[in-house]
């Protein structure tokens, strides 16, 4: 089962605002976790966010060939054969967070 991350955390380690209505995420490969922002939209809903289905698509793991490229950055997360697909339309740099002078010297 999914863990929950610290919401005053989760946007600073996915590095992106939370969207309305689309699920953001990060597979940040140094930790070898994958990290998801829910929408507002599911946050609000008052759901369990362990019971949302990206959150289930996650327990399932990711196929590092889909996310060849995507690693370590943030993206719009879809489902594809039950697991999580990164997704990166042209409107997600309006969301990104600008990088920290701690992430750019790593």
């Amino acid at each position: 089962m999914a863990d929950l991350v610290d919401p005053a955390e989760i946007e600073t380690i996915v590095g992106a605002r939370r969207h309305a209505h689309q699920h953001l995420g990060r597979a940040a490969s140094a930790e070898q976790t994958v990290y998801v922002l829910h929408s507002q939209r599911c946050k609000d809903s008052g759901i369990d966010l362990r019971d949302c289905p990206f959150s289930i698509a996650l327990d399932l793991g990711i196929d590092p060939e889909d996310w060849r490229g995507y690693m370590d950055r943030a993206v719009v997360l879809a489902t594809r054969r039950g697991r999580l697909f990164p997704v990166t339309p042209g409107w997600l740099d309006d969301l990104l967070l600008p990088i920290s002078d701690t992430e750019a010297r790593s």
